[in-house]
């Protein structure tokens, strides 16, 4: 099994228990609260083909997707056909009984806006002090009767997919989920869309965190990996970040990626 060698920004060690918390939002909050640790990053395609890697344990999986969209830079395309096709891929993938899609990325090589540029520290989506209250919130917003929710269980995945050409420089790194420990994960605030609206894990660094890829994605490939989960004795989230392959050409082209957030919620065993 091959690896590669990079810097990955995690949180500065000094946030592991501090009541107040780091807010990330531009390039200068970015390096003041975090500080880059070498890892070495492993070749997760022949783990995932022999099932040595799988989604319940290790948090993360690829799947095949040929989409309908044409051009993913179209956002009615997107939301009108792309999110039915991984709807119909995380039902399939993961058993949901029923999808809720919150929102898409659109990430290229421009580095103009610091929401839409890659990712270049370590973090989870969501907060993961309270699964179960997140997901009330987010089915009250979509006015849901929540009596009908008292025994269901939720997760929530993310799908990443190379669009226009083949992932070719800075790919996206995952933590396998079994190595975060409780312990590990911090919380931060994100604010580079110009509001404070709630926090999100982000982990300290240790050195039991195992670092996964998946090298030269293709358009027809998706990465999903979770990033919270109610469900007991499953692995709670799959932290995550770009990084600059030292192993790429020269002239590697930047990549560009479609990134969804989802959540599925899963219906009591034996209900109608």
């Amino acid at each position: 099994m091959t690896s590669v060698s990079a810097e990955v920004r995690y949180l500065n060690d000094e946030w592991r228990d501090r009541a107040d918390l780091p807010e990330i939002g531009s390039r200068e909050s970015r390096r003041a609260n975090t500080t880059k640790h070498a890892v070495h990053i492993e070749d997760a395609r022949e783990l995932l083909r022999s099932g040595a890697i799988e989604i319940d344990r290790n948090g993360f999986t690829v799947a095949a997707l040929r989409s309908e969209v044409a051009d993913f830079h179209d956002t009615q395309s997107v939301t009108a056909t792309y999110y039915d096709e991984i709807r119909a891929l995380l039902t399939r993938l993961v058993g949901a009984d029923a999808v809720y899609i919150t929102q898409h990325v659109l990430r290229t090589e421009s580095v103009e806006d610091f929401n839409k540029a890659y990712a270049r520290f370590i973090h989870c989506d969501y907060s993961v002090r309270d699964p179960r209250a997140a997901a009330h919130k987010l089915l009250q917003g979509r006015d849901a009767l929540m009596d009908d929710f008292d025994d269901w269980e939720f997760a929530w995945f993310n799908t990443w997919q190379p669009v226009d050409r083949e992932v070719q420089q800075n790919p996206l790194a995952l933590i396998d989920a079994s190595t975060v420990a409780d312990g590990d994960l911090a919380e931060y605030v994100y604010t580079g869309f110009g509001k404070r609206d709630g926090s999100s894990g982000m982990p300290v660094f240790s050195p039991k965190h195992r670092f996964y890829y998946v090298p030269r994605m293709q358009t027809d490939e998706v990465l999903v990996f979770k990033q919270l989960e109610t469900r007991p004795e499953r692995s709670l989230t799959c932290p995550h970040t770009s990084f600059d392959d030292a192993t790429a050409a020269p002239d590697a082209l930047g990549r560009r990626s479609i990134e969804v957030r989802a959540m599925c919620a899963f219906a009591p065993p034996g209900s109608a």
